[in-house]
């Protein structure tokens, strides 16, 4: 079976993203009444999702992106093609995007390049009339399991996390960080345009949940929610050696030597062949440039 049980009604999907294992968790959510299918992934992940939901019997579904970036959101069309009835719940800023993706696709191609997006499969506009947009502290009642959406900005403006009530289950999206079960480890996931501050004031609402399981989309669970406080001093950290090394003039590779040396949880991930360490560094580097006022400060 293709979905692995988190908790009663929460299971966790590898989505095989780009065809590789351990890259990318969807969350399944088991109502009486509604399924909510979360960070359903790109197309090219839409078969494996679409097995492990026929396997569980979910014929009908609400599909609920943590954000709208093209790893996480870019297949939903094609369950929603698949799905009868399925509906789309996604952050107000997120919903224009998903409904005319053009530049979705355009600042996706900046960021991860042509060959990748093609790698992801096509993506198609929702329809209007099947997009429903979220509301901060709402909860969807499923048929006897309520999720509590909670709106989490920082990696993304248009970012939501949701959290399974009675369950005390938390699905972070990438507000988490990405986490390496291997390594127990975490790393910021903090591609431009990331927003440090905000994605610790996310945090901090987070940790007032008190959940005892962590979901991550990069990738896992953990039954150690004191890994949010964790990533949020590893923030605090970033920042300071960040800031601190443009101001004396440090490129991004040199940068990435100081963090090497500095954050010991980074290093262990790293060691294990963590990925995009460079484009999560240049999310606070470009942060930096943004509050200072351009370049110029460099």
């Amino acid at each position: 079976m293709l979905a692995e049980r988190v908790s009663g009604s929460v299971y966790m999907v590898d989505a095989m993203l780009l065809g590789r294992p351990k890259a990318l968790s969807t969350y399944i959510i088991l109502g009486d009444d509604e399924t909510l299918i979360i960070d359903p992934g790109p197309p090219s992940s839409s078969e494996t999702i679409l097995k492990a939901i026929g396997e569980l019997g979910v014929n009908s579904a609400i599909i609920a992106p943590t954000h709208i970036h093209i790893d996480h959101a870019g297949g939903s069309w094609r369950l929603m093609e698949a799905l009868e009835d399925a509906k789309l719940y996604v952050h107000p800023r997120g919903a224009p995007h998903m409904i005319n993706p053009s530049r979705l696709l355009e600042a996706s191609k900046r960021l991860l390049g042509e060959r990748l997006i093609q790698l992801y499969g096509e993506v198609r506009g929702i329809e209007a009339h099947k997009v429903l947009e979220s509301k901060d502290g709402e909860e969807l009642e499923l048929g006897g399991v309520r999720v509590k959406t909670i709106w989490t900005p920082g990696h993304a403006s248009h970012h939501q996390c949701y959290y399974v009530v009675d369950e005390e289950v938390l699905i972070l999206g990438d507000a988490g960080g990405t986490y390496h079960p291997e390594a127990d480890a975490i790393t910021p996931n903090s591609p431009p345009p990331f927003n440090p501050q905000k994605a610790m004031d996310s945090l901090r609402r987070l940790m007032e949940l008190d959940a005892k399981t962590l979901c991550y989309a990069h990738y896992g669970y953990t039954r150690h929610p004191e890994l949010l406080e964790a990533y949020l001093r590893q923030i605090e950290l970033w920042m300071s050696i960040i800031e601190e090394g443009l101001r004396m003039g440090l490129k991004p590779e040199e940068l990435k030597e100081r963090l090497r040396r500095e954050d010991p949880m980074a290093e262990k991930a790293w060691r294990r062949g963590a990925e995009r360490k460079l484009m999560n560094i240049m999310g606070f580097i470009e942060y930096f440039r943004w509050i200072w006022g351009g370049a110029d400060k460099f």
